[in-house]
């Protein structure tokens, strides 16, 4: 070797060192920005802005340890989860769990698993949603790991919340006391907290009114330790319903007003409103008639103010009921009459939104009718180009023969579009009148009809929740009306709703009340 060859060699070494140590450095540089987004993530509340910061980070995380990039996609479909985009939010979490599959890291998958189940319940899709808790359990149980057992608690927590939309209350009541087991032994007051308004949920559900009223004291001891004032409102709230339910007014009241004054502190949010209008509630079961109009009157200026429209209606109904106490019937009929303004106004806003929809879909299916008119004359002009190719070599009676084919078959065809077009016209028309048959019927109506009476004309029985949601939804009340009154998500109203119509072997609310008119 001679001395050139030897620093040519020499020199190539140390490049390639260079390169190595570069290619070291830049990687330990991209794990700790990447590091350092995942851990400003955990703090953002705007599930937005962490999205944006993290998806800025798609080009490098490739360059980071397998751990790391499971971790980057976990929380990107956490992020897109809790903005309610389930596609999105299942892409990332497929990817975090094919990495987290090759590192075996059960903590991530559980996380994934548990991320997914949450996801599935905001789509009301219970039952995936239980399969995903199912694998979280797989994954955590019985395992000596503190962030193992923290996932597994959260499970127990989101899977009791499951049970509790299905109305299976037993499942529920087991669930979420496993969930506050786990969360004392790893000391988690947060989850605590809320494992005991959990608990006093179910119980309320059950009856068990003093069982719920222990729970919520505890709940209520552990967020002023946390100081988490939003909680406070719902606890206080929550106790104040289940004495009103008891028929102990004078307790209802202070609970009330608790939740007044920690209310008032949140900000001018429609729980303000809901207090006071709770207040005036129980002021006139207490014959405090003077006191449960000034109520009522606030309730009703803040609302208006506010634009919380669903408690303007709850105001004016109060001080028809005052009205009426005071035998003041021509103010009573003042309210009533606002009531009932109000109530149309808001299910004209909803018919109209529908019938928009209606007119949309149809409005599509006749552009895409026009479009395959279109085609189909577009043939016709290439058919009749070939056509004047070859009629040279054709025969004219065979090119006539054809053209005449061609028109009586496009004229059937035009005639048949004609009549399809004239045939969605009425069925929209009939649509829009059935909409307002609907919305026009009077809110007070109701089917006075025993659950067990009905169950025995059907096939399969109805549950006791589906029996209820059926029974308001035929009575009139909104999606939103039903939701509110049995403490439960739209999407269980629907849910429920769907499963009563399937049993009853009806198709809408209009059916469903015919049925029940007929069983009566």
């Amino acid at each position: 070797m001679t001395y050139f060859q030897f620093i040519g060699g020499f020199r190539n070494s140390l490049l390639l060192l260079f390169l190595s140590v570069s290619a070291v450095t830049f990687s330990q540089e991209n794990q700790e920005r990447v590091s350092q987004a995942l851990q400003k993530f955990e703090t953002t509340e705007n599930p937005n802005e962490g999205i944006k910061d993290l998806l800025q980070l798609q080009n490098i995380v490739s360059q980071t340890p397998d751990s790391l990039q499971g971790y980057y996609y976990l929380n990107l479909g956490i992020a897109y989860g809790q903005l309610n985009q389930a596609d999105s939010s299942f892409f990332y979490l497929d990817k975090a769990e094919k990495l987290a599959k090759n590192t075996q890291s059960n903590f991530v998958l559980a996380m994934i698993n548990n991320t997914r189940g949450l996801v599935y319940m905001g789509k009301a899709e219970y039952e995936a949603s239980l399969a995903a808790y199912q694998e979280v359990m797989k994954l955590a149980e019985g395992k000596n790991d503190d962030k193992l057992n923290d996932v597994l608690s959260k499970t127990y927590g989101n899977l009791g919340g499951v049970y509790y939309q299905l109305g299976q209350m037993d499942k529920a009541l087991e669930t979420t006391k496993k969930c506050l087991a786990l969360s004392e032994k790893i000391q988690d007051t947060t989850d605590m907290a809320l494992n005991h308004l959990r608990l006093a949920m179910v119980y309320n559900d059950l009856d068990q009114l003093d069982e719920g009223i222990s729970h919520l004291n505890d709940a209520r001891r552990f967020f002023k330790n946390l100081n988490n004032t939003t909680m406070l409102v719902y606890a206080e709230n929550s106790l104040g319903k289940i004495f009103e339910k008891k028929g102990q007014f004078n307790d209802a009241f202070t609970h009330y007003k608790a939740a007044h004054e920690w209310a008032t502190t949140v900000g001018e949010q429609e729980e303000y409103v809901l207090t006071l209008l709770a207040m005036g509630r129980i002021s006139l079961k207490q014959s405090k008639l003077t006191d449960a109009e000034t109520y009522a009157m606030d309730a009703l200026a803040f609302s208006k103010e506010k634009g919380f429209a669903d408690s303007e209606k709850s105001a004016y109904d109060l001080l028809y009921q005052l009205a009426l106490k005071k035998n003041n019937t021509k103010q009573a009929l003042a309210y009533r009459n606002a009531y009932i303004q109000l109530t149309d106004s808001l299910n004209s806003v909803d018919v109209k939104e529908r019938v928009a929809a209606l007119e949309t879909q149809y409005e599509t299916a006749k552009k895409e009718k026009e479009i395959q008119k279109l085609t189909y004359e577009s043939q016709l002009k290439d058919a009749n180009l070939a056509e004047a190719r070859n009629a040279q070599i054709a025969l004219l009676t065979g090119a006539a023969a054809i053209i005449l084919i061609l028109v009586v078959f496009f004229t059937a065809r035009y005639k048949k579009e004609k009549a399809e077009r004239e045939a969605q016209a009425l069925q929209m028309e009939a649509l829009q009148k059935r909409f307002m048959e609907l919305h026009s019927s009077p809110s007070e109506l109701s089917v006075d009809l025993d659950m067990e009476e009905l169950n025995k004309k059907l096939h399969t029985p109805l549950t006791e929740r589906e029996f209820e949601t059926l029974k308001l939804c035929v009575a009139g009340k909104t999606n939103t009306d039903i939701a509110k009154q049995l403490f439960i998500t739209i999407s269980t109203v629907k849910y429920h709703l769907r499963n009563a119509y399937s049993k009853l072997g009806v198709s809408n609310r209009k059916e469903a009340f015919q049925f029940m008119l007929r069983s009566v």
